[in-house]
């Protein structure tokens, strides 16, 4: 893992799943002239050349460069959920009354993280704490698809994301 303390995983998250966690890329985000925020996304280091895979575990952590007000981050969550899934109106509902719940304002310098687990979901940590968890697969294959599907918004990010 990087030793800048910028880009490091939260202490909570690094204690619940210890396992050696490895940048597998980053970037930085921008919208017009804007300069949102640094994305950094992080595996299970089971090698140096293994490569990412969307299906196992991973982090996505997002370094803040300006304040947003998690509404924003909710709408704009939702609305890329559902221009690249074809997501039911109602999962949709449900979904973004989680992140709701979960997403807080964030000032330039925050992190949010969200840990991806195979099979279960995604845990949302902002700082070094746990806001919340989403228990459904599915939901985690369509925020994840905001930053890593071939169709997102920004093609640069993907690519340095994952290394490319």
């Amino acid at each position: 893992m990087s030793n800048s303390s910028e880009a490091a995983l939260p202490a909570a998250l690094l204690d619940a799943h210890p396992a050696q966690w490895r940048l597998v890329g980053k970037g930085l985000f921008t919208w017009s002239v804007f300069r949102l925020y640094h994305a950094y996304l992080y595996a299970p280091a089971a090698s140096a050349s293994t490569p990412f895979n969307l299906d196992g575990d991973f982090a996505l952590m997002l370094r803040y460069l300006r304040n947003i007000p998690g509404e924003q981050i909710v709408t704009t969550s939702t609305q890329e959920i559902a221009r690249l899934t074809d997501t039911s109106t109602a999962s949709l509902a449900e979904w973004t009354e989680s992140m709701t719940r979960i997403f807080p304002d964030v000032a330039s310098g925050d992190r949010l993280t969200g840990l991806f687990l195979r099979g279960q979901g995604v845990g949302f940590y902002s700082g070094d704490t746990l806001a919340g968890e989403i228990d459904s697969p599915a939901f985690a294959r369509a925020f994840a698809a905001i930053w890593l599907d071939p169709r997102t918004r920004s093609p640069a990010l993907r690519a340095g994301l994952l290394g490319l």
